[in-house]
């Protein structure tokens, strides 16, 4: 008998169409469905419309291009059924599971009927627009046991297991310090409005660096960040800060991130550092140095799973969302992860843009770990 596949509908396609090319090309899933409510990204795959005609206002890049002719060339694409009626695809008995891709409103409201009705949920970041809508996807993740996981590609990534390889192995001692910086172009419209008041860099994407450096710390809960940001190339629909430096305070570990958003770089965007005890790590998401008493040595990390994946350790993070379903595996980023990361991105935010340092202790109404005291964690 073959193996069990996880049927799964992708919901929301433009950036879903990553998500459309992962599980066609994924031997794990059986790809259902697509839900949208615009079928114009549907007719990009069937053909009836040209994604290459769109115009500016529709934020296509040449990688949205590649997902749709790799996936309307695959062979288990004709199968595969388009509906703008989420409810009633949630009714299907020949769906496991959905694939969010939604703006961040969305997030409580899809999650929490997706959970509701028994479905297998991966989400993209952040968890919610706000704290007390992450709260209630954790509230409905906990009724449904390995039923919520939210896509932290990051931390799925090649560049991250590997890290975590070297300090699982002891070659650089205990974790102590880490630096990640990121430069890149400008925010694109989607992702330059606010949904709230405390919303802004940490929020719309910090926060897939803030979970790296949790899961780097071995999960500490944080102590105190602190910050400074600015609007420094504003434009007139631009509302919140372009350029920024953070710094986290852990018990035995330290954080420092620094982020601009004025251009596109001619190299590498980022520039990543981790001291430990016996040693350190330099380098990007793609190679990096082991600096030790026994010398030195550069680390190739593996390239990306599939050859048109624009995120890296997205192929790695449908991994974890199958085994979830189909294995019964506790994922990484599960409801607890997401809510601490609710938390951090929700101070970190707050730092950046009031230049201070935020004390957990101040967040105490909002901190889950108190909240949900009876959990594990």
């Amino acid at each position: 008998m073959p193996a069990p596949t996880l049927r799964t509908a992708v919901v929301g396609l433009l950036q879903g169409l990553e998500n459309v090319y992962s599980t066609l090309h994924h031997p794990r899933y059986t790809l259902s469905a697509l839900c949208d409510v615009s079928r114009r990204p549907w007719e990009w795959l069937t053909g009836e419309r040209k994604i290459e005609d769109e115009g500016p206002e529709a934020a296509i890049f040449p990688h949205h291009i590649q997902w749709v002719k790799r996936s309307a060339a695959h062979p288990d694409f004709a199968a595969v059924e388009f509906t703008s009626d989420y409810d009633a695809l949630l009714t299907r008995e020949d769906i496991d599971a959905v694939i969010l891709v939604l703006p961040d409103v969305l997030h409580r409201e899809y999650a929490v009927k997706a959970l509701e009705a028994g479905k297998f949920v991966l989400s993209t970041k952040p968890m919610a627009a706000t704290v007390e809508d992450a709260f209630e996807i954790a509230a409905a993740a906990r009724k449904h046991t390995n039923h919520f996981m939210l896509g932290f590609q990051l931390t799925y990534s090649p560049f991250t297991t590997t890290v975590l390889d070297i300090i699982a192995s002891g070659e650089i001692g205990a974790p102590r310090v880490v630096r990640f910086d990121y430069h890149r172009g400008p925010w694109r419209p989607v992702h330059r409005r606010k949904y709230d008041e405390v919303d802004g860099a940490m929020r719309k994407e910090g926060g897939h660096w803030l979970d790296l450096f949790y899961r780097l710390s071995g999960q500490l809960p944080w102590r105190a960040i602190s910050g400074f940001g600015a609007l420094d190339k504003p434009e007139n629909d631009f509302e919140f800060e372009d350029n920024g430096i953070l710094a986290i305070d852990y018990d035995g570990f330290r954080a420092a991130h620094s982020f601009t958003y004025f251009r596109d770089p001619l190299g590498e965007k980022e520039d990543f550092l981790l001291v430990g005890e016996k040693g350190l790590i330099r380098g990007d998401l793609e190679r990096f140095t082991v600096d030790t008493d026994a010398g030195a040595r550069e680390v190739v990390v593996p390239s990306k799973a599939l050859p048109e994946l624009y995120h890296t350790g997205y192929y790695e993070m449908h991994d974890e969302f199958a085994a979830m379903a189909l294995d019964g595996r506790e994922p990484y980023t599960s409801w607890q992860t997401g809510l601490e990361n609710t938390l951090t991105s929700y101070a970190a935010q707050i730092a950046v843009a009031e230049g201070r340092t935020v004390q957990r202790g101040e967040l105490a109404d909002i901190d889950w770990r108190q909240r949900f005291s009876d959990t594990k964690a």
